[in-house]
């Protein structure tokens, strides 16, 4: 199913995919250590500075998936800061390149069968997970409410929360980050916070996580049956 699905694609999505896919493969493959290899060119400290903020939404034990996992560091900082928050998570993660999620079960071998190969677009998860961490460039402009719609209704469990992410450059000529609100709340979506790292001199959100709510994708439902 996955397969007709995406030989169904227009060409300039299925050319938007794979530029994206060889293009995170070269510059994730080539790094040096774990903050590299999951797209983040700083050091330690600032992953944590820039990255934490993820888990802001987090406030009780729960299953986490990253869509777009990388290597996995993700998915392993989120284990440990909500650790610290006094949660337990149950990580999973979803990555588009092959090559890059048989990295990350190599660095975890113990999650290995938790990390899954695939485009979320089209792909069918195995279950519904309590936090749902991505990004809206993962897709192509015209699809991101469509994208959207589907992460809320087939990947996020009931009563659970998509985290959509948006992360600029801290250079004050670097590029920004998206503020995504707008976006959101034009298609209808409920938006039940925003947490931002916003740089502490000049004042530009550097991350941006949106935590969407489920209620309208579940009343939709509910006004269908």
């Amino acid at each position: 199913m996955l397969r007709e699905r995406r030989l169904m694609l227009p060409a300039a999505d299925e050319q938007f995919f794979t530029e994206e896919q060889a293009r995170h493969e070269a510059a994730y493959l080539a790094g040096t250590n774990p903050r590299q290899q999951s797209g983040f060119g700083r050091d330690a400290r600032d992953w944590e500075r820039f990255r934490r903020v993820v888990v802001a939404p987090i406030d009780r034990d729960a299953s986490f998936l990253d869509i777009g996992c990388a290597n996995g560091l993700l998915m392993e900082s989120v284990v440990e800061w909500a650790g610290e928050k006094g949660h337990v998570i149950e990580p999973y993660g979803l990555e588009m390149s092959e090559k890059l999620a048989n990295l990350a079960r190599q660095r975890l071998p113990d999650w290995r069968d938790r990390i899954f190969v695939g485009n979320a677009l089209f792909w069918d998860p195995p279950a519904q997970f309590d936090f749902v961490r991505t990004e809206l460039v993962y897709v192509p402009p015209a699809r991101r409410r469509e994208y959207v719609e589907r992460l809320l209704e087939r990947h996020v469990a009931r009563d659970g929360c998509l985290l959509v992410c948006a992360y600029g450059s801290s250079r004050p000529e670097g590029t920004r980050a998206e503020l995504l609100l707008d976006e959101l709340l034009g298609v209808g979506l409920e938006i039940q916070r925003v947490d931002d790292v916003v740089h502490p001199e000049q004042g530009f959100v550097i991350t941006r996580v949106v935590t969407v709510v489920t209620s309208r994708i579940s009343n939709d439902r509910s006004a269908d049956t």
